[in-house]
């Protein structure tokens, strides 16, 4: 009758095969946590960044742009320069950011609909203004202007479907996009999970082995397997960062809405100027019209601002929270590379299991007991 295999041929065989299977294991969740993170990062930081600032910088400038429009009108400055180079200027950049937030758009065919909304409201504004500055220059056509600069106030502002409105769509849209980006990687118990669990068990079975092969070959250390637990620890603390990544992006991402917010408080303060001056003109305007300008103008005219006017937001207050918003995203794609690290040691681990577990195994290859 034939003698049994060697157990200890069996059980290094079945060490062997555990180690090389969880090595290999830890390489894809840990790669696909690293990965996932960072193609996160890459997104806030070429698209989602980028388009949530320009919307809200092309929001401020069309704002800004309608107060020193109705401002030149009201100065009588538009019978020289019409709505003036600063008006142009603002539109230069309302039109420049809406072209960047198209480009970055991380909102699909939903996104690229809304835009083009905003792109014709814009184009329609303009148009008002521009039939305000001809108006205006022809002998007693400051009436008409007035009525002009009424409606393209009124397509810029009109709750629920002017452009400001659909550009307070446009950035809660971006906002909900960031959230979602980042809650597809956000720090979970079963993210980690996904991650410890692997490298927890590589390390319980290389210690395990060390043990096994301390006790049957009476040798303190398997060098390649000492190696092999140095090298997880690497991995392992790779792993790591891209948690801490993470944290960056969502740090990150809280810069984002902070800049947002002081770029609606400068819109805000804006809106409420032109508010202001335009009823001014108007309400010269109707002072002079036999039976008043109606009830809508009269609502108007009579209707306090909805906003409180909030204190005033610098340029350099805006630019620093711009940098601190880049510079976080900045900071979470220090790490960005890494993750090509892990495959190396993955690869290291599993030829120290082999070198050192292979001439253990070659001895008992042709023994029985």
């Amino acid at each position: 009758m034939t003698a049994p295999r060697s157990t200890t041929r069996r059980t290094l065989l079945r060490l062997r095969a555990a180690l090389l299977g969880v090595t290999v294991l830890v390489l894809l969740s840990s790669w696909y946590a690293f990965d996932t993170v960072h193609d996160t990062i890459d997104t806030v930081r070429d698209r989602s960044a980028p388009a949530l600032l320009e919307a809200a910088v092309a929001r401020s400038a069309l704002a800004e742009a309608d107060s020193l429009a109705i401002t030149s009108f009201r100065t009588d400055e538009a019978q020289l320069i019409g709505p003036g180079d600063q008006y142009q200027n603002q539109i230069a950049v309302a039109n420049q950011s809406i072209a960047q937030v198209a480009e970055d758009n991380t909102l699909g065919e939903a996104g690229r609909k809304q835009l083009r909304v905003v792109a014709g409201l814009v184009v329609a504004y303009i148009g008002w203004v521009e039939q305000a500055d001809a108006h205006y220059r022809q002998g007693g056509g400051k009436s008409l202007a007035t009525v002009d600069l009424w409606y393209a106030s009124r397509l810029l502002h009109e709750p629920g479907s002017g452009v400001l409105a659909q550009f307070d769509e446009l950035v809660r849209q971006q906002q909900n996009a960031l959230t979602e980006q980042l809650s597809a990687t956000s720090t979970t118990f079963w993210r980690v999970a996904l991650v410890a669990v692997p490298i927890i068990a590589l390390f319980v079975l290389l210690v395990t082995t060390q043990r096994f092969l301390r006790r049957r070959f009476r040798r303190a250390w398997n060098p390649p397997l000492v190696a092999a637990t140095v090298v997880l620890a690497g991995c392992g603390a790779i792993t790591v960062l891209g948690v801490l990544a993470q944290q960056e992006v969502e740090s990150a991402a809280g810069e984002l809405r902070q800049v947002t917010s002081a770029w609606d408080s400068r819109t805000s303060t804006t809106r409420a100027a032109a508010h202001d001056e335009l009823k001014y003109l108007v309400s010269t305007l109707c002072a002079s019209a036999n039976g008043g300008c109606g009830d809508t103008v009269a609502r108007f005219r009579s209707a306090a601002r909805k906003e409180d006017l909030p204190g005033a937001v610098t340029d350099k207050q805006l630019t620093d929270a711009a940098e601190r918003a880049n510079a976080s995203v900045a900071k979470a794609d220090d790490y960005s590379g890494l993750e090509t690290v892990i495959p190396i040691g993955a690869v290291l681990i599993l030829l120290s299991v082999f070198v050192g577990l292979h001439p253990r195994i070659q001895e008992y290859r042709y023994e029985r007991r």
